[in-house]
């Protein structure tokens, strides 16, 4: 019983290593060896027993049904494992299969609202001869019966509400994934998910929903007219405005291209059905928010940028120490000695202290004051420097036309130029996008163009050359407004990004300061989301609860100096809002802070 609540086996590997973090395999393990000396007497089912009731318990804390839960399904994972090696061992491809079946019965025990209904039927049935855990294993093996006998690959591919357009994105942008994973690349994915768009609906209605299948039956293989059928859509739709530039290259598509496509997508979701992850991490932080990065970044992987990320952003930061140097010399109603702050405390990053109105009333200015200040001396000096930067780099006259010309059907989505021309073709009228899709998709000269759009409408060589021209003319237009929204919309997440590192600094001083037990207090409450009885049990002569106070106190008061002696301002009247802001930075960003202070 030593490991049975607390390790959770990976079923392809002999030796059983768990995936659970460390440091919740290490929580999980403590709870276990606390509660054996506590009832030496228990049975396994007897401490199964307990978990289930903590479960069911709602005046338990999150935090100890989220362990139960983990518990549970480390007391059921090993004979899980058992059964479904036990039933494909023998056959074919079984670490594809194993890994699908690991991931479906994950959706039947880390789904804890799922478990809950389980373990309450077992509960209530008049006959408990067997274990719960033999219960459980009965359950799961129903649920893998019930999936193989309707599974099938075309199931994997095609299982998708139609009639959901949201749900039919989130199963579109999972096979994107898949397929990149699986090696494939632009233009094919684009042509490859433009095609299940149409095969879907068509396998469905033709085969699913036809009158002779019976529900419940394993889903039929398509005939050779479902692939024919969605060919013709394909063909049909694929220089619509709406449609992909990546398929508007190349001839149309042939009934059996589109079945290889489709077979692709099945292998690619087939080779990435992953185990399903629950939330095993006690700490539960969010994920960085990539968007903060510095979108520099990906274009920096790209041939065209002369300089790398850390020079770019270097250019920026001593144009804004210059800026800053300046502001004594501008003409505003602010006074200097307020100048400096007026960036860090009321600019709109997420730890900001004030607002403009509360900033302008300290100060005894009007708050259009503030708004002018900010735009006219900071923001619109920054943008222009950015703006040359970026000029520096892309002629749009000439990025326009190499792009219609090289890259246009096989652009690179990750280099945000890039994309925003895409952006600015979807903008464009359909007859423009579908005249620059004949001619730089399918590569038609003005003859063949005029030819093929005189099939809808008669039209003389020189209105499509007119037309075409006027289509190039618009695209430039249009890609030189969306670059400079763009532009406008990177300085602003820079200057965030900035000034909330220069609050994060100060806020990390103050830290700092603190005692050592304090440090360790806030750490274990906010760094590993441990609640204040676990604290205790933890540090017996802590007086977690009194520490915790007394460290967020003395934290907003060496908070409110640095802020004083930095800046000038005090903001006394202001703790509570400034309180709020340090209780959201030690619960977003204290794990940062831990791996920096060591």
């Amino acid at each position: 019983m030593s490991d049975s609540f607390w390790i959770l086996h990976d079923f392809t590997a002999t030796s059983g290593y768990p995936p659970f973090k460390r440091v919740i395999q290490n929580r999980l393990r403590e709870r276990m060896a606390k509660l054996v000396k506590l009832h030496p007497q228990w049975h396994e089912s007897d401490y199964a027993h307990y978990f289930v009731q903590i479960l069911n318990d709602d005046s338990q804390p999150e935090t100890e049904k989220r362990l139960a839960h983990w518990h549970l399904l480390a007391y059921f994972d090993r004979d899980r494992c058992y059964l479904i090696w036990k039933s494909w061992c023998r056959l074919p491809f079984y670490a594809a299969a194993a890994e699908n079946l690991y991931a479906l019965t994950n959706e039947h025990l880390c789904n804890r609202e799922k478990l809950q209904q389980y373990l309450n039927k077992y509960a209530a049935s008049s006959d408990n001869t067997a274990n719960l855990k033999t219960y459980m294993v009965g359950v799961l093996r129903n649920v893998i019966r019930h999936h193989v006998n309707r599974e099938s690959r075309w199931h994997l591919l095609c299982d998708v509400e139609v009639s959901s357009s949201r749900k039919f994105q989130k199963v579109e942008e999972r096979l994107r994934e898949a397929l990149k994973n699986s090696g494939s690349r632009e233009p094919e994915i684009s042509q490859y998910l433009f095609a299940w768009r149409y095969f879907v609906p068509v396998y469905k209605n033709n085969r699913v929903y036809h009158p002779n299948r019976r529900e419940g039956d394993k889903w039929p293989e398509p005939e050779f007219s479902d692939f024919a059928e969605t060919a013709k859509d394909y063909n049909s739709q694929r220089f619509q405005p709406g449609a992909p530039l990546q398929v508007a290259v190349g001839a149309d598509v042939a009934p059996a291209t589109i079945q290889q496509w489709m077979n692709i997508c099945i292998d690619a979701l087939q080779q990435s059905s992953q185990i399903i992850e629950v939330s095993y991490d006690a700490n539960n932080s969010e994920q960085p928010d990539r968007e903060s990065h510095t979108s520099w970044e990906t274009l920096e992987k790209e041939e065209e940028p002369a300089e790398s990320l850390q020079e770019i952003d270097l250019i920026l930061n001593r144009e804004i120490a210059q800026i800053e140097q300046n502001l004594d010399s501008i003409r505003s109603q602010i006074p200097k000695s307020c100048r400096q702050a007026v960036m860090p405390l009321c600019y709109p990053h997420r730890l900001v202290l004030l607002t403009q109105q509360q900033f302008s009333s300290k100060i005894n200015v009007h708050q259009g004051t503030i708004s002018r200040y900010i735009s006219k001396n900071v923001e619109a000096p920054l943008l222009e420097r950015f703006q040359q930067l970026t000029s520096e780099r892309i002629n749009p006259t000439a990025y326009v036309t190499t792009f219609l010309t090289e890259k246009f059907s096989n652009f690179n989505s990750a280099n945000l130029i890039e994309a925003q021309l895409i952006a600015a073709i979807a903008d464009l009228d359909p007859e423009s996008v579908q005249i620059l899709k004949l001619s730089y998709g399918q590569k038609l000269n003005i003859i063949e163009l005029t030819q093929t759009l005189s099939q809808e409408k008669p039209t003389s060589q020189e209105e499509v050359q007119q037309k075409l021209s006027a289509a190039q003319n618009q695209l430039q237009t249009s890609f030189l407004n969306l670059l400079n929204q763009w532009q406008i919309a990177y300085v602003k997440s820079w200057l965030k990004n900035y000034y909330q590192n220069l609050i994060q600094s100060g806020l990390l001083k103050s830290f700092e300061q603190l005692g050592s037990l304090q440090r360790e207090i806030l750490w274990l409450r906010y760094g590993q989301k441990q609640d204040i009885k676990h604290i205790e049990t933890l540090k017996p002569n802590s007086h977690a609860c009194q520490t915790l106070t007394l460290a967020k106190q003395q934290l907003q008061r060496s908070f409110l100096e640095w802020i004083e002696t930095r800046f000038g301002l005090s903001l006394e009247t202001e703790t509570q809002q400034v309180g709020e802001v340090i209780e959201d930075w030690l619960s977003q960003d204290v794990l940062y802070l831990e791996i920096q202070r060591n």
